[in-house]
């Protein structure tokens, strides 16, 4: 076993879980009876989420022509899963920006990035057809938190991988290489530490090998060509020159074939351009 696991897996059990109010209303939003206000008053008892629900509801990004005011209305608008996923951003947001030590101008990077591919992992979702949007959000938000653990417990041993992605060895096999598993992994270890639903866990960990998901391979497809859409058609990387890759099984999965994702650029761009309103707010 790589030395590194063990720093890492021990950093994994030491860190805070996600605050109170998030597993809170994703545990009650799991029963099938569940309607908006059954959420309202757990989110009202943290007025820090509060204040950021009615935020970004209230953002350019959802369009709304008049201010939101409370958030019975917002519940009500918006309905049980979006507000879900408002509650994640904002908590996960937190969790990004006031995570211990490290270097601050990458966590924001990641926090930015981990919003986008949210956003374009709903937009795959609901172009694909037959896969929920909203859980699609959820998975893409949360898909490359490994990353995070890396940047504030391993800095060293991301430069280290960078040498070896410099000599020609794909991203996923020379995180494996010097840290003993990779970002994926590191990321479903953390998501089990908070606890958080097995079909999440599986598509987190299997985000860009979706063909091996046990539970949903779709929808990691899915979300695997949410984060490809965001490299490639809004900060501008080639395919082919992606660090990770572009999945073949992920393109099957959805039933979407490269050609197919390709004209999507267009018109997710636009989508996607205006998911920076919505990190404005977030």
């Amino acid at each position: 076993m790589s030395p590194h696991i063990h720093d890492l897996l021990a950093a994994i059990q030491s860190l805070e879980p996600l605050p109170q109010v998030a597993s809170r209303v994703m545990e009650i939003a799991s029963h099938d009876d569940v309607v908006p206000r059954d959420l309202v008053g757990v989110i009202e008892t943290d007025a820090a989420v509060t204040g950021k629900v009615l935020k970004l509801c209230n953002s350019a990004y959802y369009g709304f022509r008049r201010e939101i005011g409370s958030l019975p209305e917002a519940a009500n608008l918006l309905g049980v899963t979006t507000l879900v996923n408002l509650v994640l951003t904002s908590c996960s947001g937190r969790y990004f920006r006031d995570y211990g030590q490290g270097d601050a101008e990458t966590a924001t990077r990641l926090w930015e990035e981990s919003v986008v591919d949210a956003i374009a992992s709903s937009l795959i979702a609901r172009h694909a057809g037959r896969l929920d949007k909203n859980r699609a959000y959820t998975i893409g938000l949360l898909q490359n938190v490994g990353h995070l653990v890396v940047a504030r417990h391993a800095r060293s041993s991301a430069l280290l991988v960078q040498n070896e992605v410099s000599r020609g060895m794909s991203l996923l096999d020379a995180e494996t290489s010097i840290l003993g598993m990779h970002h994926a992994e590191i990321g479903a270890r953390l998501a089990e530490r908070w606890n958080l639903p097995e079909g999440l866990v599986d598509a987190i960990r299997n985000h860009h090998t979706p063909e091996l998901s046990r539970l949903d391979p779709r929808m990691a497809g899915a979300t695997h060509l949410g984060e490809m859409a965001t490299h490639s058609f809004l900060f501008g990387v080639p395919l082919e020159q992606d660090p990770y890759g572009l999945s073949v099984g992920a393109l099957a999965l959805t039933g979407i074939d490269r050609e197919a994702f390709e004209r999507m650029g267009e018109v997710l761009a636009a989508d996607l351009e205006r998911a920076r309103e919505f990190l404005q707010a977030a």
